[in-house]
């Protein structure tokens, strides 16, 4: 378990590193078996410093970045202005909790997600929902490790194509 890690609010200046990291995980994760056209089409118009430093500047929306030694390994973001895909959730998402794949099982996607859950909490939110892809098998491993419950599906669109997800959801409390 690694603990020379800081968590910090991100800035627009940080917008670039974002974006990059979120691709680096997100090929990491869901590109296994190589890179489709769909996929770049995807991360290069989803996934870009201009639409991050959109995010950045919504007030209904935090990005939160782990750093170690001042290099990017870990972010999140709580989307405020979301609505829920399961009837009367209506708490704040968790859209994002990337790790880099270097530092899986060290606890900094724990912390992360301990501190997105506090975060609710200063903004007296009772719960926090997320999706993850159904073959995600780490990530619904963690998120069942740290008892969050199927509360139901949705399907994510990217091309001519839907992925199914599943829906988790933990009250947090006060």
């Amino acid at each position: 378990m690694i603990t020379d890690f800081i968590i910090r609010r991100a800035e627009t200046s940080d917008a670039l590193c974002i974006a990059m990291f979120k691709i680096q995980v997100w090929l990491d994760t869901y590109a296994a078996g190589g890179v489709n056209n769909e996929y770049a089409e995807y991360l290069a118009s989803e996934i870009t410093k201009e639409k991050t430093e959109t995010i950045l500047r919504n007030p209904n929306k935090k990005i939160f970045l782990v750093e170690r030694d001042s290099c990017l390994i870990a972010c999140s973001q709580l989307d405020y202005d979301t609505s829920c895909p399961v009837k009367d959730i209506t708490d704040p998402e968790l859209s994002v909790l990337y790790v880099s794949r270097h530092f899986h099982g060290q606890g900094v996607g724990y912390k992360l997600l301990l501190h997105a859950e506090n975060e609710v909490r200063k903004n007296n939110g009772s719960g926090l929902w997320l999706t993850a892809y159904y073959k995600n098998q780490n990530a619904l491993d963690f998120y069942h490790r740290r008892n969050y419950l199927v509360a139901g599906k949705c399907f994510f669109e990217m091309g001519e194509n839907q992925y199914e997800n599943w829906v988790f959801y933990k009250k947090i409390g006060a």
